[in-house]
């Protein structure tokens, strides 16, 4: 019986843990307003964008999330890999790196955007957007509706976003 009554508080500590309504990865102090989670693959060699860089990224991916704050701040956790294509006895290679540190975002709407904000065709139903700037320069516009948003460009190449509250 006691099991029985163990598992029932453990279910009904899982059901008020999940019903939250915001964003609980580094507590309140932070002010969290949403986590985004994205995951862009270029694994189309013939695709203009998956083209060795400069003229396209190269092939691989970018896989991070990120933990919005009220402040306009926010933490960034992630990786990026590429690889080259080779074929049989080809020089084929790959890399892999972390990425971590901090975020900063602002609210933007596609006209407002910041010059150079990268934008994959995932439409916000409101026109409000997140520009988020990673680590490594480059700002994302995210929709700020909560959802799951996800693009293809062509084969092999692939954009998925989720937010999150």
């Amino acid at each position: 019986m006691l099991s029985l009554a163990g598992l029932a508080a453990t279910l009904a500590l899982a059901a008020v843990a999940t019903s939250a309504g915001t964003a609980f990865a580094y507590g309140r102090a932070d002010h969290p307003l949403a986590q985004v989670e994205v995951s862009a693959n270029c694994d189309n060699p013939s695709f203009p964008l998956c083209q060795p860089f400069p003229a396209g990224v190269g092939t691989g991916g970018i896989w991070y999330w990120v933990e919005l704050d009220a402040d306009g701040t926010g933490d960034l956790s992630g990786a990026a890999c590429g690889h080259t294509v080779g074929g049989v006895g080809g020089p084929g290679g790959a890399g892999a790196g972390s990425i971590k540190g901090t975020a900063t975002w602002q609210y933007t709407t596609l006209e407002t955007a910041p010059p150079g904000a990268i934008f994959f065709g995932t439409f916000d139903p409101h026109d409000r957007y997140y520009a988020v700037t990673i680590t490594d320069g480059s700002t994302w516009l995210i929709p700020t509706t909560t959802g799951h948003y996800a693009q293809k460009l062509a084969n092999g190449v692939q954009l998925q976003i989720t937010v999150a509250p």
